[in-house]
């Protein structure tokens, strides 16, 4: 019997291994970039660092509601989204400026920040043609990914571009946000998941729905613990995503404190430390990290909902260890 102290693919019984070889597959398979170069050798090194994994196993959870669960198509799917998360994550560290990723230097720092967006823009567009040559019926579910690659994701960091320190975004803004930033890709690795093994299309939009509140809380809990964690726990500066300008839940729940929106809204990109280190002081006290932190329950008490319509299949146990995994993040 699995238990909480497994790592989470063993408690789901997933075969990490095989999803890291699709993933180099995607690659080392690929016709127009030779193995040498430095997109294929960087992406390689953005494979080989590791990761959580969350959202292809989200993806073989999601095939295990279906008559074939666990296809050959529904791993080349796991390692398509995870080919795309990667990519958004190159993306954001351009963006965020940020110099560390997985405690080695960010691709941007290694390649430059041109050659960083093209590699970017290259695992986000050829992993799509590569999907539509080698997975049976694509047109079930290419939709679903593409609109999550090349319509939301970068939507949403074009919305935290757009909004860097504009500290009066309004909650829907952020909501909206947070979907297509995280919430979204989540959401979707389930649904495909789900398509890719024929489930029945109520499961397969409850299976997102679930998906959807999982990475709500997830994203919610990431801003917190900005707030909460040690620069050596993070592998950045406390207050990092308020550094960069980035209205996150807890700072749009601060500003409601006058005295605190006054100290905010008088950051900007060129503000001293100090003038941060203070900011992230009178957030900690405003009692905003506690109001985030019950949103965040919020989220996974709808998620928990989910859990007991599907109860009728056995991989409901799966979604029960995706939820505790990410209820002990977001406790």
């Amino acid at each position: 019997m699995k238990s909480y102290n497994d790592s989470l693919h063993e408690q789901l019984n997933i075969p990490l291994q095989r999803i890291n070889r699709d993933l180099e597959r995607i690659v080392l398979h690929d016709p127009d970039v030779s193995s040498r170069s430095i997109v294929a050798q960087s992406v390689l090194e953005l494979i080989r660092a590791g990761g959580k994994r969350l959202r292809p196993m989200m993806t073989i959870v999601g095939s295990r509601f279906g008559t074939e669960p666990e296809s050959d198509d529904a791993y080349r799917l796991a390692a398509v989204v995870e080919f795309i998360h990667a990519a958004s994550l190159v993306h954001d560290d351009i963006l965020d400026q940020a110099d560390m990723r997985r405690g080695q230097p960010a691709l941007h720092r290694k390649t430059g920040i041109y050659k960083a967006v093209h590699i970017g823009n290259y695992m986000m567009s050829r992993v799509i043609e590569l999907m539509t040559a080698n997975v049976q019926e694509p047109e079930r579910y290419i939709q679903d990914v593409t609109s999550v690659t090349t319509t939301q994701l970068c939507i949403g960091e074009y919305q935290q571009m757009h909004h860097r320190y504009n500290f009066e975004l309004s909650l829907d803004e952020y909501w909206e946000k947070t979907r297509n930033k995280t919430a979204l890709l989540m959401a979707t690795c389930l649904q495909v998941g789900a398509k890719a093994s024929y489930a029945e299309d109520l499961v397969s939009d409850r299976l997102y729905a679930f998906g959807d509140n999982l990475g709500m809380a997830f994203q919610v809990r990431d801003d917190i613990m900005d707030f909460t964690k040690s620069a050596e726990q993070l592998g950045k500066p406390a207050g990092a995503d308020l550094r960069n300008g980035h209205a996150t839940l807890p700072v749009i729940l601060a500003m409601k404190d006058e005295a605190v929106a006054r100290k905010l809204l008088e950051l900007h990109s060129a503000s001293p430390d100090a003038a941060f280190d203070e900011a992230i002081e009178l957030i900690r006290a405003s009692g905003a990290l506690e109001q985030a932190l019950l949103m965040s329950h919020d989220f996974m008490r709808r998620a928990w909902n989910i859990i007991d319509q599907l109860s009728d299949f056995t991989a409901h146990k799966d979604l029960t260890t995706l939820w505790n995994y990410f209820e002990d993040r977001t406790y």
